[in-house]
């Protein structure tokens, strides 16, 4: 997932919020990361991300790692020894590719997945190679990395959902009483004669383990008033499920 920054006193709010990039004059920025998230077994210790510069000037990155709730609907990040992150700042040349590990640093959860997430923030550099302080939008990606409990886990992640309308905006929202996390996608509403109106094309968020997460829909007025149901894709499911009946609650 990538993020917008702005300077050095951003507060991880745009947690959620698409992909924006501001380019220096003459310069542009080429940071990737791959894969887009991570699951470490059990008996895993550590996994890697690959951070690459694709672009044509040098790169300046910080990585930091926080432990990831949901509260109230909100995601929530506070800082963690959990998980170690090395090293946690490079300078990526042009070409150039680096492997970031991510360490466990306790023993695997019991019962219940434990969830992460791993922040990339390209820094501002200014044209003397320096980094630069000023207000900037510069790249930034935060990667979820999930903690297998040890045992058996339920294949498929359990979910309440209700669609709920307070007459202004109407909103999703998703209690997981399973625990793995479930990555819900491509929430389409269908009708009740069939016909589908895609309310979310890519990623809508993710409902984490004995949490409950929300989200606000755009959508036409009036469209839920016609009965039907919600549907999305969860997880790796190649066909999606119905989440919840498309009548709103008040």
């Amino acid at each position: 997932m990538k993020t917008m920054k702005r300077g050095p006193d951003w507060r991880l709010a745009a947690l959620g919020l698409a992909c924006a990039l501001w380019v220096r004059p003459g310069a542009a920025s080429g940071l990737q990361v791959a894969p887009i998230s991570l699951s470490l077994r059990a008996e895993q210790n550590a996994d890697g991300l690959w951070l690459s510069n694709t672009g044509d000037a040098p790169i300046h990155a910080q990585v930091r790692v926080f432990h990831w709730t949901q509260d109230n609907g909100r995601d929530q990040l506070t800082p963690t020894h959990d998980l170690a992150i090395s090293p946690p700042m490079i300078r990526l040349a042009p070409g150039q590719r680096q492997l970031v590990r991510v360490i466990r640093s306790v023993a695997a959860p019991r019962g219940r997945e434990d969830a992460f997430r791993v922040l990339i923030d390209e820094l501002p550099v200014s044209d003397n190679g320096r980094e630069d302080a000023g207000v900037q939008f510069v790249l930034s990606y935060s990667v979820p990395v999930f903690l297998v409990p040890s045992g058996d886990v339920a294949p498929e992640p359990a979910l309440d959902a209700r669609l709920v309308s307070d007459g202004k905006q109407s909103r999703l929202i998703v209690t997981n009483s399973s625990d793995r996390h479930a990555r819900i996608a491509h929430l389409t509403f269908v009708d009740a004669a069939g016909k589908r109106s895609v309310l979310t094309p890519g990623l809508l968020g993710y409902a984490l383990p004995g949490q409950r997460m929300q989200w606000t829909l755009q959508a036409p007025p009036g469209l839920f008033a016609r009965g039907g149901s919600l549907a999305a894709r969860i997880n790796d499911e190649t066909a999606e499920r119905t989440l919840a009946p498309g009548n709103a609650d008040r």
